[in-house]
């Protein structure tokens, strides 16, 4: 491929005050899958869309996952979620709760699908999120339903009760309160709400050796932390109604060496899903994009896209 489309979208009408554009990456398939298949990618906290496209100096684009989809027949769209990236920034941004960032890459998403369904009939639209970015696939998709499956990548939907405050543990197991308290929360914890973000380079999320050139790679794709996201994904529980409203196609993808416990407790986490896959892929971390072994998850991903065929109805 020759390189992706620079897309724009008015997201005006459902986004906060000061957001009126997100912006995205169109990577269009090289030869389309039958059905045309088109996978919505949204990054992990700390992180922008180019985690999709990681540019590594000296590197022919072998970590690039959205290049890798797009050239097996799979169009990608990778997303800015408002308040990162290029993606306009509202006047307060602790507005960027869970919901209302879904809501608003929900809608962007939209607009570039229904314009591709006019040339592309019976387009099957996939959600994929890495981490926090898995939890706004989720919130997404429970807002009314936008993709016919999901793939949740470093993502278990327990949280990290192991980095809480004894104050933010006590919202676990409570997704009512937790929406009521989580803002003045990540206030305490933050003191900010969209500090510049770390967590491509970190050592304890890549897991695994990994090329200083590919290291520098991902830190470049870092952007701002929405942390009323990144806090919520953390609490135990906080998001249990999204996750128990998910009905569609699973696709769980996990690290060996990941910061999501133990992958085999995951599924048990979508109460409602009757058509789940689990795969763990061996010699990665949580940065799966920058792991010796990113290709297998990108094969198997798309292996479970094709098994799907059409539309869920």
């Amino acid at each position: 491929m020759t390189g992706p489309e620079r897309v724009t979208v008015d997201v005006s009408a459902v986004a906060p005050p000061g957001v009126s554009r997100v912006v995205a990456d169109l990577f269009l398939a090289d030869a389309p899958a039958e059905p045309p298949i088109v996978m919505t990618c949204l990054p992990g906290g700390g992180m922008t869309r180019r985690y999709y496209d990681i540019a590594v100096d000296g590197d022919s684009g072998t970590y690039s996952m959205a290049r890798h989809l797009a050239g097996l027949g799979v169009t990608v769209l990778t997303v800015d979620p408002p308040g990162v990236g290029e993606s306009d920034v509202p006047d307060d941004p602790w507005s960027l709760t869970p919901t209302t960032v879904a809501s608003v890459c929900a809608a962007a998403a939209s607009h570039v699908l229904d314009g591709l369904r006019r040339d592309r009939p019976g387009l099957l639209s996939l959600g994929v999120g890495h981490s926090a970015g898995a939890l706004l696939t989720v919130y997404a998709q429970a807002g009314g339903p936008c993709f016919d499956g999901l793939a949740l990548l470093g993502f278990a939907g327990g949280g990290l009760p192991g980095v809480l405050t004894a104050e933010e543990l006590a919202l676990a197991g409570d997704p009512a309160r937790a929406r009521r308290e989580v803002v003045a929360l990540a206030r305490a914890r933050f003191g900010r709400p969209l500090p510049v973000g770390t967590t491509g380079p970190s050592e304890m999320l890549l897991g695994v050796p990994v090329p200083e050139a590919a290291r520098l790679g991902i830190a470049r794709t870092g952007g701002a932390l929405l942390t009323v996201v990144g806090l919520t994904s953390m609490i135990p529980g906080a998001s249990a109604p999204e996750l128990g409203a998910l009905d569609v196609p699973l696709f769980l993808g996990v690290g060996d060496r990941d910061i999501t416990g133990d992958p085999y407790r995951i599924p048990a986490q979508f109460p409602s899903a009757r058509d789940v896959t689990l795969f763990v892929l061996g010699d990665s971390g949580h940065n799966h994009n920058v792991a010796p072994t990113r290709h297998r998850l990108w094969d198997r991903l798309h292996r479970w896209a094709l098994s799907l065929r059409s539309p869920v109805t």
